[in-house]
């Protein structure tokens, strides 16, 4: 007959815990926590959109460009003559 022992708990006690866990209430950051990472999304979403702002203007600067000097037409190889006939 085994002996209880705390440090080393049945392997079913442990999967218990562990589906208990996922169950778990977490903890809540303090409210200096939460103003400073509320912070630093506000920082990164405005980076975002400045950044984003800046794409969509290159986007419109190369289409109107792009419209404004089409490529010219590629060269095309001549064919060689069918052998035979």
């Amino acid at each position: 007959m085994a002996f209880h022992d705390p440090a080393n708990p049945p392997p079913r006690a442990v999967a218990y815990r562990k589906a208990m866990d996922q169950f778990a209430v977490p903890r809540q950051p303090s409210s200096q926590i939460q103003q400073e990472l509320a912070q630093a999304r506000k920082a990164a979403d405005a980076n975002t959109a400045r950044l984003r702002e800046l794409r969509l203007a290159k986007e419109e600067a190369d289409r109107a460009h792009a419209l404004a000097n089409p490529p010219p037409p590629r060269a095309r190889k001549p064919r060689k003559p069918a052998v035979g006939g």
